[in-house]
């Protein structure tokens, strides 16, 4: 047997490292953590560049205004999402038979579920950032119309050619409905799953969605009822939507 000397083992290791993440994608991840927790409104530019270890100028250097932060935050993932989305439309859309309901909010929620399951909590977060901004209204509708085709218009089509026995207004009610209760329970999915397990482990993320979608596709599926004259307008405006919300903000 030979001799283990100093002279068989290797004078140099290359050791291969993680790259540090980008000062700006560090603000990114912190900002989109604060602004999901405490707001826009609660979160100041000095703030998160303490909170990213930055100089006091850093933010303002890669973004200009806390608006461009936040339109720098939609750009990281929406257009995936939304290309994604039109993706399943186009294939439901030129599908021979109609589409069912439940066909319908499974393409508005696929690519938000493979963001999920994708980066884990990662993805979470951020879908906690746009409830975040769609419940403070600080999401800037005209920039979003303008930049994002997020195609929730083409999913009332879809869903009154499932549903023909309903009314406009009643589709686009329940619609809007089902997909602000659709992106709030997918970002709190983990906490959800939990109390619908008598293992005390959760339901799987495809079990929670598979529930979930049943729930809110009987929402829209359930007979109407009978309304005062008016009340549910057909020619009212059908909801603009990001990643599966509808964006009713105004600049901040």
């Amino acid at each position: 047997m030979r001799n283990l000397s100093l002279d068989n083992i290797p004078r140099s290791i290359t050791i291969h490292s993680v790259p540090r993440p980008s000062a700006r994608d560090l603000l990114l991840d912190c900002a989109e953590r604060l602004f999901a927790e405490q707001g826009v409104a609660g979160v100041s530019l000095r703030g998160i560049n303490a909170e990213a270890g930055l100089s006091p100028a850093a933010l303002h250097y890669h973004f200009g205004s806390k608006q461009g932060l936040v339109e720098a935050l939609l750009e990281r993932r929406m257009p995936a999402l939304m290309a994604r989305r039109a993706e399943l439309l186009d294939a439901l859309e030129a599908a021979d038979a109609s589409a069912t309901v439940r066909c319908v909010l499974d393409a508005v929620a696929r690519p938000l579920v493979e963001l999920l399951a994708r980066e884990g909590e990662v993805g979470g977060r951020y879908l906690r950032l746009i409830c975040r901004l769609q419940a403070d209204r600080d999401i800037d509708e005209r920039y979003v119309v303008a930049r994002f085709r997020s195609g929730v218009d083409r999913l009332e089509p879809l869903v009154q050619r499932a549903l023909p026995d309903q009314s406009v207004g009643t589709v686009r009610l329940r619609l809007g409905l089902a997909i602000e209760t659709l992106l709030r329970s997918l970002a709190d999915w983990e906490g959800l799953a939990a109390r619908g397990s008598s293992s005390g482990r959760g339901l799987s993320l495809d079990d929670f969605v598979d529930e979930l979608l049943d729930f809110l596709a009987a929402g829209l599926e359930a007979p109407g009822h009978t309304v005062r004259a008016g009340s549910i307008p057909d020619a009212a405006p059908p909801p603009k939507a990001l990643a599966g919300i509808s964006s009713r903000g105004h600049p901040s």
